[in-house]
């Protein structure tokens, strides 16, 4: 794992070495941009505006070589290296990510009518013990869309639009915070049993609701059509900017997995409220996995200083289904992560993960994550 470590602080260092540093812009940016530096954009409701909008990745690779297609055009390259371990296991797993982030507004002398966003990664795991169902092992090799889609603004004031392609599942928490490439994450693909598919959503914000809601082809990271597998997905909630807000989400699929398709059904509702430099929220949904009854929570408390260089955020969390032989089994787990952004394209971050429930050994197992990333 040290020669892994070492190798990736090399490649960082060379690349700024042989000068692409130099392409970057170097003007001053606001904390918004900083945190959509550190994060992938959600590409939510598209601003009207007749002048367009600001590039809020400053830092991406120069383009203005391009002419008028730079306008309101971001790409950057995203690199990051994932290492964990697990105490019950006493060994070391990594995952590393070699990708690219593309995001682009169209607009028209009348105005803005579309945002593109493009996420793709070469994904590498390595000794994982519970990899995603669509590689082939512990550790594999795999291509991975995050989000590829276009939102198409069909009304004004972005009171409807319509996403088409590759995007996260609008549901519960997920809708409103971005959590590709981050350790934290809100438990959607344990809890659903996707995250991202493909498929078309109608979003926007109407009467002070914001509302996004999709069917999409249930296969996940690939397009599959065997067992002919869909998803139903939607939510809808209070304008997350007044400080406070509440949402409902609903969920129905018949989900590919290879050789099968199983079944999910969700009903859920999320909730928050900020004060100061603090966030409190949780979500807590219920249904069915396949015939056996499933709940899913999950609240955070979160803190950030005024310029967001760092994040705090402590979880508890459990994932719990209920057959008729063992009856409610699941984990039940707390959660405390720290991110630092050290610059505009450095991201450190560490999770520590603890199981409170022991497992059949006596024990409490607990996981520690540790990840560097660097977007240029």
């Amino acid at each position: 794992m040290l020669e892994l470590i070492a190798s990736y602080l090399f490649l960082t260092a060379t690349l700024e070495e042989d000068g692409i540093s130099a392409m970057f812009k170097g003007e001053d940016i606001s904390s918004e941009v900083d945190t959509a530096l550190t994060e992938t954009p959600k590409g939510a409701a598209i601003q009207e505006s007749a002048q367009g909008v600001e590039d809020p990745f400053p830092s991406g690779l120069d383009l203005d070589w391009m002419g008028a297609l730079s306008d309101n055009l971001r790409f950057t390259i995203d690199i990051s290296g994932r290492f964990e371990y697990d105490t019950d296991r006493e060994d070391w797993s990594t995952t590393q990510y070699y990708g690219y982030d593309l995001f682009k507004v169209l607009s028209s002398k009348q105005g803005d009518y579309a945002t593109i966003v493009l996420q793709g990664f070469a994904t590498r795991l390595d000794n994982n013990p519970a990899p995603p169902w669509f590689f082939e092992g512990p550790t594999d090799w795999l291509w991975v869309h995050r989000m590829f889609y276009i939102n198409w603004k069909l009304a004004p004031r972005d009171t409807m639009n319509l996403k088409i392609g590759h995007f996260e599942m609008p549901f519960g928490l997920e809708m409103g915070i971005d959590t590709n490439g981050t350790l934290r994450q809100v438990g959607t693909a344990p809890n659903l049993g996707i995250k991202a598919d493909w498929g078309l959503t109608l979003n926007g914000v109407s009467n002070g609701l914001e509302y996004e809601f999709g069917i999409s082809r249930g296969s996940g990271n690939e397009w599959e059509t065997a067992g002919s597998p869909y998803a139903f997905v939607g939510r809808v909630g209070t304008d997350p900017s007044k400080g406070s807000w509440v949402g409902v989400s609903g969920f129905t699929a018949k989900l590919f997995r290879p050789g099968t398709t199983i079944q999910r059904r969700r009903i859920g509702v999320d909730a928050g409220l900020d004060f100061g430099a603090w966030t409190l929220m949780g979500e807590v949904s219920g249904g069915k996995n396949d015939s056996n009854d499933a709940m899913h929570a999950l609240l955070e408390l979160n803190w950030r200083n005024p310029s967001e260089q760092w994040f705090w955020y402590g979880q508890l969390r459990t994932q719990q289904e209920r057959s008729i032989t063992t009856g409610w089994d699941g984990p039940l787990e707390s959660v405390i992560g720290l991110r630092w952004s050290t610059d505009r394209h450095w991201t450190l971050s560490t999770e520590w993960v603890q199981n409170l429930e022991r497992t059949t050994t006596g024990s409490r197992e607990a996981s520690i994550r540790l990840q560097m990333r660097y977007r240029f």
